[in-house]
């Protein structure tokens, strides 16, 4: 088994295989290896020597660095892979192409999301605006995608703050799904999905959590886990690394804020996900000629995670919630913050 140059930790006899019946990609033959046995975290000021190389920093007021971004230690993705698209017979694979990147959101080691100042907060979204316009430069890269798990049920085991930055040459499933849908209901009715879905919600008012000018976060109807919520901009938006409104930017802050303290009053781990739209320089995604600016709606979720949810399904299994997304929106709505 040959080792990576540039990723020592991880084997180039990784690869993406195309599951022909289901339609998903497979990282098949991945492995990764702990390299700090130190028992000190690698994410703390002062341990940089335990990670790789910083690829792009946000300095504090001090002049120390508040927000910091490098290469996965074990990364799933490589920039430095070949494409290398080809088949066996009637299966499709290619290499593992793309990046895998860490954003450690804050220095200090036992603070959450939840307790960061407007103007912590606010870096750290500066730094997902910076990786996701810099990587989508990169036409092999087809989707970027940000995530952040709390919590060891949520599949955390280094407490320090931090999101994962995955660019993919593929565009995952689920996301291709929420594009589908989006289009077809474009299609129909000349309207974006996302924002036919506000405007009902806010006038039933069963499942919103909180309002302000630009955002909103609500409970969505066929919600797959308790207290799930979503944070989706009031006006049509494709980009979230359009962000740059600073009237926007605040708004979006201070919501995001609120609802992580709600959710932390019932939970104590939850996983992050921010979707965007993916990258348009590395070819079209609609043979309908219908720009994906038009049907897509960029927005956050929320994903609260409990023992049963931290488990893999199984394939004959629907997602089970014990709550309600009404019961959900009106509990998270009485938690005072």
């Amino acid at each position: 088994m040959t080792k990576n140059r540039l990723y020592p930790n991880i084997s180039t006899m990784a690869e993406l295989r195309k599951d022909p019946i289901s339609g998903d990609w497979v990282v098949s033959g991945y492995t990764s290896t702990r390299i700090n046995s130190t028992g000190e975290c690698p994410f703390c000021p002062g341990n940089e020597k335990l990670t790789p190389q910083t690829i792009r920093e946000i300095k504090g007021m001090d002049g120390a660095w508040a927000v910091r971004c490098f290469a996965a230690t074990s990364p799933i993705f490589v920039i430095e892979v070949a494409e290398q698209k080809r088949a066996e017979g009637l299966y499709d694979k290619m290499g593992n192409v793309g990046a895998h990147e860490i954003i450690v959101e804050h220095r200090f080691h036992t603070t959450t999301m939840s307790s960061f100042s407007e103007a912590e907060l606010g870096l750290v979204f500066d730094m997902y605006i910076d990786r996701i316009i810099d990587l989508k430069k990169d036409k092999r890269f087809r989707h970027v995608n940000i995530f952040k798990n709390h919590g060891e049920l949520a599949g955390s085991y280094i407490f320090h703050p931090h999101s994962h930055v995955l660019a993919t040459p593929i565009v995952p499933q689920r996301m291709e799904l929420e594009l589908a849908n989006a289009k077809r209901h474009y299609m129909q009715k000349e309207r974006c999905l996302f924002c036919d879905i506000l405007s009902q919600e806010i006038r039933q008012n069963k499942r919103v959590v909180s309002m302000n000018g630009n955002f909103i976060t609500l409970c969505p109807f066929a919600s797959k886990f308790p207290y799930e919520t979503w944070v989706l901009p009031r006006l049509h938006e494709a980009r979230f690394e359009n962000l740059k409104d600073e009237g926007m930017r605040h708004d979006l802050i201070a919501i995001v804020l609120d609802l992580l303290k709600r959710i932390e009053k019932l939970t104590n781990a939850y996983t992050i996900v921010l979707h965007t739209s993916p990258n348009l320089l590395a070819g079209s995604f609609d043979n309908t000629k219908i720009p994906l600016e038009d049907y897509y709606h960029w927005h956050i979720e929320i994903l609260p995670r409990d023992f049963r949810s931290s488990k893999y399904k199984r394939e004959d299994e629907f997602h089970v919630v014990s709550i309600t997304p009404e019961e959900a929106a009106n509990s998270l709505k009485m938690q005072k913050t």
